[in-house]
Parts: structure tokens; C-alpha cells; sequence
């Protein structure tokens, strides 16, 4: 069986004839009857039978139909996606955690693309997703924050994966409430004021060595609630009592227009600040960095700048 006869076959059942197809496919007739004869005695069933109406799909026929058409389609998808590859030249993906403020720099990047055509993504995921993406090419660059006290596990990390990480900033963490929350009016929060609020924060793996870009303190509060999604968090805590704690959250203060809405979300200063995010990228050792991956960073660390907070030298 070859590809061409599963292309015949399909032929042949959208003209209901096999002279028909054989004109559309400037094939001889004979030349696809036998093809059809031969897929029919590889697979061992009737495809297609004569009628008054024209050459028919058995019922065997109607169901290896759909998964000739399968075959096909994806075959063709995979040629043109990588045959295309050639001559587009922008081809670029990143992987980051939950970091609004690395989508809003993907945002910024994406629009100054003057090229007609491109290839570009951005993946929002866990941290063990990022580490694998990087490691295995899915993408150039992991955006990631972490604590001091999971720098070891990151340095082993990026030793058996071959990869380095460079810092950019380090940035402090606050609270994030809805506009009308009880303690929006506070000038600070202490950890022993939100114990009465539910914290909503994202579900952690079981692997030892998963870290997470919040704070790892939710065993000493009562109420915790776990999302996986930054959309479910950000829902959650505009519409209720809850709250997060993170570097950044999206339509908090960072964005003019959701903070003249009524469920706006704002930060609000820790009254014992947490020890500060390293914020970085990772990437391959031994790869180059392309053209694409410096104009994102550019537009990262201009994003990281409207925080006030200064790059790491």
C-alpha cells in the first residue's frame, strides 16, 4: 500500500468513477484500477463495488476511507509545515511560567514582526514544562523565577539538562486583591491579616524537584485554594475575598484600563516581605541564540523596567 493509491482511493470516491479519477489525477485508468485491486488484496477487504449509480463505497470502503483521509491530510500538513520552514525564517518559540509580564513582552514582540508570514509562540506552563521545552528544542528560551532556596535544585537541573540560566532582575512579591477587598485600603498586609481569606495559589507537582514561581508558605494558612491556569486565579480573586501573592499579576496595577473597573485587581505591599524572585531565561549551552530570541529578551527587559526595578548587571 502507498501513499498515491490511498490518494486514488479518495479520488475515486469523490467522483463515484474510476475513469473520472484517473482524468483528475492524469492517470491512465488501468493504472488506478490496479492500484485500488492492489490496496483492496493488501488489506483484505472490498473498497469500492459497481452500481447503476457509479462506483460505490462498500461499507469496509466507507470505513477505510476516513482513515485514508487521515493518512493523507496529515501528511500533507507535515510536508508543507516543514517544507516551509526553509523559507519563512521566523520561527520562534519561548516557554515561561505563570509571568504576565513575559506575555505582555511576547505581545510587544509580536507586533513589531514586519515580516508577511511567521511562526511564533508563546507556552504558559509549569516549571518541570519549561526546563523540557528548553531541553528538547519545542522552544529557545524558558522564562522562570525562583527563590533562594531552590537554587541548588536549579544548578542540578540545568547540569543534567545542559543548559545555563541567566538572571535579569530580582523582584519583590506583594499581595493581590480585588479593588473592594476588606484590606484593599491597607498601606501594608501581614501574613496574620490574610489568614482569614482564602489564598488561591497554582497546584504543585509531587516531583522534588518542581519548584514554583510563588511563595511556598500555603501550609500555614487555612484557606488555600489551587488553580491551574492563571485565568482561574485572576477570575477567583477579582470576584470574591481571595488573594494572591506573586511578583505580578495580570490586570492588576500594571494595566490603566482594569484599574477604573469595580473588580479591578491591585497590589498591595507585604508588611514582612518575602525574600525576592530571581527572574531569568534559560537556554541550550551550545545553541546560538537567534535574532528572534534577542528581540524578544529586549522587549522582556523593557517590560521588567516599568516595574522600576533594575536589571541585574
Amino acid at each position: 500500500m502507498t501513499f498515491q493509491n490511498l490518494k486514488y482511493i479518495i479520488e475515486i470516491a469523490n467522483c463515484h468513477s474510476i475513469s473520472q479519477a484517473a482524468k483528475n489525477l492524469y492517470m491512465t485508468q488501468s493504472a488506478v484500477s490496479n492500484a485500488v485491486k492492489e490496496t483492496e488484496k493488501e488489506v483484505g477487504i472490498r473498497i469500492f463495488e459497481r452500481t447503476s449509480r457509479g462506483v460505490l463505497l462498500t461499507y469496509d470502503g466507507e470505513d477505510f476511507l476516513k482513515y485514508c483521509k487521515e493518512i493523507v491530510s496529515k501528511t500533507e500538513f507535515l510536508a508543507t509545515k516543514y517544507q516551509s520552514r526553509n523559507y519563512l525564517h521566523m520561527y520562534f518559540s519561548v516557554s515561561a511560567q505563570h509571568l504576565p509580564f513575559a506575555v505582555r513582552a511576547f505581545r510587544k514582540f509580536l507586533n513589531t514582526f514586519q515580516a508577511p508570514c511567521f511562526d511564533v509562540s508563546i507556552r504558559e506552563t509549569d516549571t518541570a514544562t519549561v526546563f523540557r521545552d528548553v531541553t528538547t528544542g519545542k522552544s529557545e528560551l524558558g522564562i522562570c523565577a525562583f527563590h533562594d532556596s531552590h537554587i541548588l535544585m536549579i544548578r542540578k537541573s540545568l547540569f543534567l539538562h545542559e543548559l545555563s540560566f541567566t538572571e535579569l532582575t530580582q523582584m519583590p512579591c506583594y499581595v493581590f486583591v480585588r479593588k473592594n477587598h476588606p484590606l484593599a485600603g491597607e498601606e501594608a498586609i501581614s501574613i496574620e491579616d490574610l489568614k482569614n481569606y482564602p489564598f488561591v495559589t497554582y497546584d504543585s507537582s509531587s516531583d522534588p524537584d518542581q519548584f514554583t514561581e510563588e511563595p511556598l508558605f500555603y501550609e500555614l494558612l487555612e484557606k488555600n485554594v489551587h488553580v491551574t491556569d492563571r485565568s482561574s486565579k485572576l477570575n477567583l480573586i477579582r470576584n470574591s475575598d481571595a488573594f494572591s501573592i506573586a511578583v505580578d499579576l495580570p490586570n492588576s496595577n500594571a494595566d490603566s484600563f482594569f484599574r477604573s473597573r469595580e473588580n479591578a485587581v491591585i497590589a498591595v505591599p507585604l508588611k514582612e516581605p518575602l525574600e525576592p524572585l530571581h527572574v531569568g531565561y534559560i537556554f541550550q549551552k551550545n545553541r546560538e541564540q537567534s535574532s528572534l530570541a534577542r528581540q524578544y529578551l529586549g522587549c522582556l527587559n523593557a517590560e521588567i523596567q516599568q516595574f522600576g526595578i533594575p536589571s541585574v548587571p
